[in-house]
């Protein structure tokens, strides 16, 4: 059995062959509860909705929720895993503006589960809803964020190495309105000549802006900058590939970093022309909250790095090798499951550690004892004498 929200995660969990599928695409209700004016409300989303018809949505009454990057991108998928949104250093996950969910569980019982109510599965539901039912609606509370500050500094390909080691410098310790990634396109783009790229979302003062932005504009030489002042439902972008693509997705989730990763990244970037390298800034409110507090563990990670292969299968297979070693060589202290092409067994253990797996399991035991929803990074249920 799969589950489908929008059908945007590139492991091809929400499908399967032979199987159930189970679309959520019509349960896409998007209902304001409450508000209070210029302080946020609280939401509740149909989990077949996408991100894109949310933010606008709430965006004429000035509202946000953290909630990824793509327009496309499924309620249901992204705040299953956790959500790394454009004002994760600011607000934190997606999930953990969640105050109650709605879930179906595999005994056919539909849950209305928070901080009170089955609070170990409405733990769970937060970072690993797909090992634990099947999620119908979500109560969310949004933030009062009319717009934010968004674009890009491009810097010469040449400058690459340099750029993100000022970049990662400053990212750890920027004020926590600042939510930026660092881009590299894969060098057989444009000779190898595409620009280094800084994107930038500032959720603060803009009174504030020119000083926050300042380190980041003299990393390197600036030879566009397109940040602007722009409602915040305007910052989810639309993705398109060609036919046949189907990009194979590595991350890794860091507590640190060292100048033995930017030069991982600088030299396979250089040696893996089909690869494509973002690393993301995300510590700020993701570090605030207590690594148990939700089936997301991973709360020392300050940034997350994602590397891309392109092409089609085929066009891939001649890096593979190269693609597969510099994964390891990068050494994580975790994964993030929504970004996972090919997820493996070892892949389960990073995203899921000691202790966060062993509960994940026994709440597994509790609610779905037969492993039913196994369409994901699974978990499966604790037994009689292991958990």
């Amino acid at each position: 059995m799969a589950v489908r929200s929008a059908g945007h995660h590139l492991a091809g969990f929400g499908t399967n062959n032979g199987g159930l599928v189970i679309d959520v695409r019509r349960l896409n209700r998007i209902e304001i509860l409450s508000e209070r004016p210029r302080a946020g409300a609280t939401i509740r989303i149909g989990t077949g909705a996408t991100w894109g018809s949310v933010a606008q949505t709430l965006s004429p009454p000035g509202l946000a929720i953290s909630s990824g990057d793509t327009a496309s991108v499924g309620v249901g998928g992204l705040l299953g895993g956790g959500g790394i949104g454009w004002m994760v250093r600011r607000h934190g996950l997606a999930i953990d503006a969640v105050s109650a969910a709605e879930v179906v569980t595999a005994d056919g019982n539909l849950r209305r589960v928070d901080a009170h109510t089955e609070p170990e599965l409405f733990w769970g539901v937060r970072g690993a809803a797909g090992n634990l039912g099947v999620v119908t609606a979500y109560e969310v509370t949004a933030v009062h964020q009319p717009t934010v500050l968004f674009g890009s500094l491009m810097y010469p390909a040449e400058q690459a190495r340099q750029v993100l080691t000022g970049w990662t410098r400053y990212l750890p310790d920027a004020p926590t309105e600042l939510t930026s990634t660092f881009v590299l396109p894969p060098s057989m783009v444009a000779d190898g000549n595409a620009p280094a790229m800084i994107n930038i979302c500032f959720a603060g003062d803009p009174a504030d802006a020119s000083n926050v932005l300042a380190p980041l504009r003299s990393v390197g030489t600036v030879i566009k900058d397109t940040i602007t002042s722009m409602p915040y439902g305007d910052v989810l972008t639309t993705e398109s590939m060609p036919p046949g693509f189907v990009p194979r997705i590595r991350n890794g989730l860091v507590d640190d970093w060292s100048p033995h990763r930017t030069d991982l990244l600088i030299d396979g970037h250089d040696q893996i022309p089909a690869m494509a390298v973002e690393v993301r800034a995300i510590g700020g409110a993701l570090n605030r909250t207590d690594a148990a507090a939700t089936a997301f563990a991973h709360r020392s990670a300050q940034f997350m790095i994602n590397t891309v292969l392109v092409g089609t299968p085929a066009q891939q297979q001649p890096h593979l090798p190269a693609f597969a070693r510099l994964s390891d060589e990068l050494r994580p202290d975790g994964i993030y499951g929504n970004f996972l092409s090919h997820p493996t067994d070892a892949d389960t253990d990073l995203c899921y550690p000691e202790p966060t797996r062993s509960r994940l399991a026994a709440v597994k035991a509790t609610y779905d004892p037969e492993n039913v929803f196994c369409s994901t990074v699974n978990v499966p249920p604790a037994t009689r004498g292991r958990r």
